[in-house]
C-alpha cells in the first residue's frame, strides 16, 4: 500500500486537499461564540483582516503534520516531494496575500 502512494503526483494531490480540511477545521475554532458565517470567514481569509494570517497558517498544519509521518516515519520520498512543493506554493501565496 504504501509504494502505491509513494507517488509525487499523490503528494501533490493531497497537498491540495489537505488546506482545504484545515480551513474546514479551523472555521468552527476560531469563529466559535462570534456569530461568523463561513462566508465571511472566507471573506477574512481572502481579504485583509486581523485574522488572515492565522486563519491561513491553520490552513498548512495539516500538511506539516503529514510531512512528519511520510518523511521521517514511512519514507515515502516521492510523496514528500509533491507535498513540500505543494506546501511550498501555498506559503508563498500566504505570503503574497497577507502583505498585498
Amino acid at each position: 500500500m504504501k509504494e502505491k502512494l509513494d507517488k509525487t503526483l499523490v503528494g501533490i494531490l493531497f497537498g491540495a486537499v489537505l488546506p482545504i480540511v484545515g480551513f474546514l477545521i479551523s472555521f468552527p475554532i476560531k469563529t466559535r461564540g462570534r456569530g461568523i458565517g463561513i462566508s465571511e470567514y472566507v471573506d477574512m481569509a481572502l481579504h485583509s483582516s486581523s485574522n488572515q494570517q492565522d486563519i491561513l497558517i491553520f490552513c498548512m498544519l495539516p500538511n506539516m503534520f503529514l510531512f512528519y509521518f511520510t518523511n521521517f516515519r514511512w519514507n515515502m520520498y516521492e510523496f514528500t516531494k509533491g507535498l513540500v512543493a505543494m506546501t511550498l506554493l501555498l506559503g508563498l501565496t500566504l505570503v503574497i496575500f497577507t502583505y498585498n
